[in-house]
């Protein structure tokens, strides 16, 4: 058997996919090589990058568990209020880890002074838990406002590189230019890409916490009312 009759016996299936597998492999390949033309400029930008992804994936999973909504819980802790249960209802509060129970939890220390002394409380630790919230978030901050500069540092890299090239040869040519070109485009798109994604991370994270101090100022208000409503129902 001859290897032409071996290559037309081998199904046209098993050709176009083992072409696609090499295609796809040489693609991956010079996509990366390509990448690697931005320059020592993308080595900061990846650390960014990882930096970027690393708060913002671990800012979203706390502010998931400390800004967990119960209605059911909230609507107990003011029950207990109502009945008078005050150190009743600060262990209850203590069992949690959201920040709405510290909040209220402080409060209820200072039920029994004046209203002034539990909203000072209550808007003190308000503050604190707030604060934990937005542990970290100035690293996305940072990155938006860095990551473009870098970005654009490595544009300027890149056209001090064509000029040279250009000088060194004395010859202007396609070749001098393409080297210093694909640093300076690469380079600023990589850092307009990291600068995109930290940004969107900054003000979602900070949409999700806008909402719970929101929350945050409901859930005291009402446990203000309720004390105010049982210090009234004492002096009655």
């Amino acid at each position: 058997m001859n290897l032409l009759s071996i290559i037309l016996q081998i199904p046209t299936d098993s050709i176009a996919n083992a072409a696609a597998s090499a295609s796809a492999a040489v693609s991956q390949q010079n996509y990366f090589l390509l990448l690697l033309k931005g320059g020592w400029v993308l080595l900061p930008l990846s650390v960014l990058f990882v930096m970027s992804n690393y708060v913002f994936i671990e800012r979203w999973v706390s502010i998931n568990i400390l800004g967990k909504v119960d209605a059911t819980w909230v609507a107990r802790v003011n029950e207990m209020v109502a009945e008078g249960k005050i150190d009743k209802a600060i262990k209850f509060c203590n069992e949690r880890q959201t920040v709405y129970a510290k909040v209220l939890a402080a409060g209820l220390e200072s039920a029994h002074g004046e209203d002034i002394e539990v909203q000072d409380a209550l808007q003190s630790e308000a503050r604190q838990q707030i604060s934990i919230l937005e542990k970290s978030m100035n690293v996305l901050g940072i990155s938006a406002s860095i990551a473009p500069m870098m970005g654009f540092l490595g544009t300027i890299f890149g056209v001090i590189k064509i000029f040279y090239n250009i000088s060194v040869t004395n010859d202007l040519n396609i070749a001098n230019i393409s080297d210093g070109l694909y640093q300076k485009m690469i380079s600023s798109g990589a850092g307009l890409f990291v600068g995109i994604i930290a940004y969107a991370g900054y003000y979602i994270l900070n949409g999700r916490i806008d909402k719970v101090v929101v929350r945050i100022d409901k859930y005291s208000n009402d446990l203000l009312k309720e004390i105010r409503n049982y210090k009234r129902g004492i002096k009655a």
